[in-house]
């Protein structure tokens, strides 16, 4: 069986560790499971389940884990959820290490360190947090031990400050029930 390698979607170059984000996560495979859109137009609003208050809740409580992180507008979908985020570099490099690392053996039987992981405090890591914590959650509810939840990866847009980006942004995510198909 040939191994499968996944594109990378991330900049090479860009430091995730600081900025504002828009990003987008999505269920496996785009399942509704988070609940409904009741209502039509101005009056289009998301009913959220069980499932749908799992992911409100660990998505409100990421700056209790990562302290650096700022949360803005969020939208909770029936098969996905938009929300703005911002990291802050100045307390990353305050009060979180690098890379977690973790010593390997090499054929000698000497040890070597290898990097596990995204850079600790990195959009990343927070978002690589959030997708676990809510599956096992949701596993732990519906009783299915090592379903998935949602889709390998997730898409992020790097908001730029100086221009009117955000606001377009934030009613973008506002509107989403209202435009639900």
């Amino acid at each position: 069986m040939p191994l499968r390698y996944r594109k990378h979607i991330r900049l090479p170059d860009h430091d995730y560790t600081k900025g504002a984000y828009f990003v987008t996560l999505g269920t496996r495979p785009r399942m509704q499971v988070f609940g409904r859109i009741i209502g039509t137009d101005a009056t289009a609003r998301m009913e959220l389940n069980a499932i749908g208050g799992i992911v409100d809740e660990c998505w409100r409580t990421i700056p209790d884990h990562f302290p650096h992180v700022r949360l803005h507008e969020m939208q909770i979908m029936p098969d996905h959820v938009h929300a703005i985020l911002q990291l802050d570099h100045r307390i990353v490099h305050g009060t979180v290490q690098a890379t977690q690392w973790v010593a390997g053996t090499d054929a000698v039987g000497g040890s070597r360190r290898i990097a596990n992981g995204p850079r600790r405090g990195s959009l990343a890591a927070i978002i690589g947090a959030f997708k676990s914590e809510t599956t096992k959650r949701v596993n732990r509810l519906n009783d299915t031990p090592a379903r998935s939840l949602w889709q390998p990866n997730y898409y992020e847009r790097a908001i730029r400050e100086h221009t009117c980006e955000r606001g377009r942004i934030a009613l973008y995510i506002a509107e989403n029930p209202k435009n639900w198909r």
